[in-house]
């Protein structure tokens, strides 16, 4: 308990570092990482003092880390924005404490001294190159988007009433200046928002879009990965741990709908037969074996993979194995009569006369290949489970 915590933004009504909080931190954590740039080095050396600072550092009580990129929206033309990682050109943890020492005293030497020192004692920290394309996967999860943006919007606009169903939808839509964009389709109401926040707020010509919603969407995705990244707990915005606490849930409750799927399938399709997973640890399928039905196992998992979330897994396989396709609808005689019967009145027609019926009675001889190929057969998921499955891992 208490172990780590790494604070990336915590703010005071007065300044962007709440130093009481970060104190009260150094008290019970083991460990305290401070996620940090200008305002916030500014601060604690306001607060803090060099001497004090460093000691706080050196003796391991205060990690500060110097933030090398961050999240942003972009707002693009059309009403389209983006997101993606951003850092300042020549901007860094020296070239910034360099600046900041110069403010209180005008001595290039001293000044290069104290981003030296400082700067050896603050490594750098950044996300991940194309973290980005994590966050954009968020966009196609309709469900967790209309949980969020309830959350945003109340955060944001508490005046405004909320559908009674929310529509959202976020699609990829061209490139503005090397960055992908994407349109928001929605039933918010912006141009009642823009209007009504501007009447409570006059002096504001700010218009209410969804560049802060898609923020918050990536700067929670962050949050997540700052936390697992440094194995610490995380402290941010209200808003960034609301969404992280919609992300968590959507994924435990997924992974519960998983769980209960694949046992539902289990306990019916799968009935007297051992797991895949125990028929290997009791020794009743090989190492050879095990890769083999992994490996005739892919076409299964593609099937998986297309089965809508709002579908059960049980219900879709029972439907897929019932779907009738030609070779199913035709008795195997008739089709071959009325298929061989096709070709050679296709022949008559192009001119073969009776040869064409002559030919159709030649491809007998192979016909269940050429029965293949025309009547196109499906595959079905139940053929890899009762032919390449079952068999192997019967009780």
């Amino acid at each position: 308990m208490f172990k780590k915590i790494c604070i990336k933004s915590k703010e005071s009504h007065s300044s962007n570092l709440d130093i009481a909080f970060l104190i009260d931190s150094m008290l019970y954590y083991g460990k305290v990482v401070l996620l940090v740039h200008r305002n916030e080095l500014e601060i604690l050396f306001k607060e803090f003092g060099v001497d004090t600072l460093k000691e706080l550092i050196i003796s391991g009580r205060l990690e500060l880390r110097f933030r090398n990129n961050m999240l942003g929206s972009i707002i693009a033309p059309d009403g389209k924005y983006g997101i993606s990682t951003f850092k300042g050109e020549n901007i860094n943890a020296h070239s910034t404490l360099y600046e900041i020492d110069r403010k209180q005293r005008r001595n290039s030497v001293k000044n290069l001294a104290f981003a030296d020192e400082f700067s050896s004692l603050i490594p750098l920290y950044e996300y991940p190159q194309d973290f980005d394309k994590t966050i954009v996967k968020d966009f196609q999860n309709v469900d967790m988007l209309k949980r969020q943006i309830p959350t945003y919007f109340n955060e944001v606009a508490p005046f405004y009433k909320l559908p009674e169903s929310i529509e959202i939808e976020i699609i990829q839509e061209g490139n503005f200046v090397g960055f992908d964009t994407y349109k928001v389709n929605s039933n918010i109401d912006l141009e009642y928002l823009t209007n009504e926040f501007r009447r409570q707020n006059p002096k504001s010509t700010s218009a209410v879009d969804f560049s802060g919603f898609l923020l918050a969407i990536a700067e929670s995705k962050g949050d997540i990965y700052i936390a697992s990244d440094l194995e610490s707990e995380i402290v941010t915005s209200d808003l960034y741990s609301k969404f992280i606490e919609i992300e968590i849930s959507e994924i435990i409750k997924k992974r519960g709908k998983s769980v209960q799927e694949i046992n539902l399938f289990e306990d019916y399709v799968l009935a007297n037969c051992y797991s895949l997973g125990t028929a290997f640890n009791e020794g009743i399928i090989s190492r050879k074996d095990l890769l083999k039905i992994l490996e005739k196992s892919d076409q299964f998992r593609e099937w998986l993979d297309k089965i809508p979330e709002e579908k059960n897994l049980l219900g879709e396989y029972n439907k897929a194995i019932l779907e009738k396709d030609l070779g199913d609808k035709l008795p195997t005689k008739t089709a071959r009569f009325v298929i061989f019967e096709g070709i050679g009145i296709t022949l008559d027609v192009l001119g073969a006369g009776g040869v064409g019926t002559t030919i159709a009675t030649g491809l007998s001889a192979f016909d269940n290949f050429v029965l293949d190929k025309l009547i196109n057969r499906k595959w079905k998921p139940n053929q890899f489970i009762d032919k390449t499955l079952k068999p192997k891992i019967k009780l």
